[in-house]
């Protein structure tokens, strides 16, 4: 279970570095990845960073904040699936038009998620 909290604290760090390093690049594959790909496919992705976030939660210090983050994660995934008056397709489209300066800010945040992450592991 460690290993799973390891691997999520340093892919949000490595995330975050690359989001503040290469912006524009992965701004550009991000949007190239959400247009090609139908929603229904995506969401998996965070059904598994829910399900990983949720397994991992006993190996930590604070497990209800591993819950909070995987239910969180699993509520995202349905979300997306299912997509009701195109509210995740509208807050995608906002999120991948902002500001260089805001996608830095993200890459910030989630720098500081990760280190978070890695501290909490008992």
């Amino acid at each position: 279970m460690k290993v799973i909290a390891y691997l999520l604290g340093f892919g949000y760090v490595a995330v975050g570095s690359c989001l503040i390093l290469y912006t524009s690049n992965i701004v550009d594959g991000l949007k190239s990845l959400f247009w090609k790909y139908e929603f229904k496919y995506l969401s998996v992705i965070p059904a598994v960073f829910g399900l990983l976030f949720l397994i991992s939660a006993s190996s930590t210090i604070l497990p209800w904040v591993f819950r909070i983050f995987g239910l969180l994660a699993l509520g995202e995934a349905v979300l997306t699936f299912t997509d009701p008056q195109k509210i995740y397709s509208r807050m995608l489209h906002w999120y991948l038009n902002v500001s260089d300066q805001t996608q830095r800010l993200f890459g910030i945040i989630g720098i500081i998620f990760g280190t978070a992450i890695l501290t909490w592991i008992k």
